[in-house]
């Protein structure tokens, strides 16, 4: 007999909701059984309903504990970080949570659903209560993902270790720069500060780290509130590359 992993057991629970479309009212059987099971009143039952969606799927396979019980995105994403499982990492079972406005701040989330699966493209598929009305597969890009709660779906299994995003990646293969520095790496500082408008002018060499360079860098990292040393380092090179 094959035992299923808990997280592919919640998995088929919220599958098995897919095309489940709220009343006119917008009564649904989450809110209904939110309602009913921390004693809230009966209007809960017509209250935005994602998280309660989660909530009840969880109930249903025994991991209320790993997942939460929450009606309350924000919160359930501070549930996950205060317990250090919180990440920017999609993985399968992970518990995803939305900022539209892509800000990637936990007091601006406002959407929540479930890791179906990760594609090689980068995108994640994803099922989400309360999305059109109904509950829905989604296929969603990283840009409008605020982070994800990794449930502990096995007490002894610890929570997943940090991963390099690929900015991470990126800033591991250059090389500490400063005044004097030669080569295609001086290039690529030069245009990524060329790109955020530090006042780099043309007739500049742009393999050689000079003087109109140091001056660049310096403006860059006071106002990346960074250390104004004129040195790239690993922390400048990461802010540089930064996409949000």
């Amino acid at each position: 007999m094959v035992v299923k992993k808990p997280e592919d057991a919640l998995l088929d629970v919220v599958r098995s909701q897919l095309g489940y479309t709220e009343s006119g009212s917008g009564w649904t059987k989450f809110g209904a059984w939110w309602a009913k099971r921390h004693g809230k009143p009966e209007d809960w039952a017509l209250a935005p309903w994602c998280d309660m969606f989660i909530s009840w799927a969880a109930d249903q396979v025994g991991l209320s504990a790993a997942v939460g019980d929450s009606a309350w995105t924000v919160g359930h994403a501070q549930w996950f970080k205060a317990r250090d499982r919180w990440g920017r990492v999609p993985r399968k079972g992970a518990i995803v949570f939305f900022d539209w406005a892509g800000s990637k701040n936990i007091l601006a989330i406002d959407h929540v659903g479930i890791v179906e699966a990760v594609r090689s493209n980068g995108t994640v598929v994803t099922i989400e209560g309360n999305t059109a009305n109904q509950v829905k597969r989604r296929e969603r890009s990283m840009s409008v993902i605020a982070g994800f709660g990794y449930p502990a779906y096995s007490s002894g299994k610890p929570a997943p270790k940090p991963e390099l995003s690929w900015t991470e990646e990126i800033v591991k293969t250059l090389p500490t720069l400063k005044r004097g520095s030669r080569g295609y790496d001086v290039k690529t500082l030069f245009y990524l500060l060329h790109a955020r408008g530090m006042g780099l002018n043309g007739g500049i060499d742009d393999t050689v780290f000079g003087a109109p360079l140091d001056e660049a860098l310096r403006e860059f990292q006071k106002a990346a509130h960074l250390a104004v040393d004129g040195v790239c380092g690993p922390k400048t090179w990461a802010a540089l590359v930064r996409v949000a």
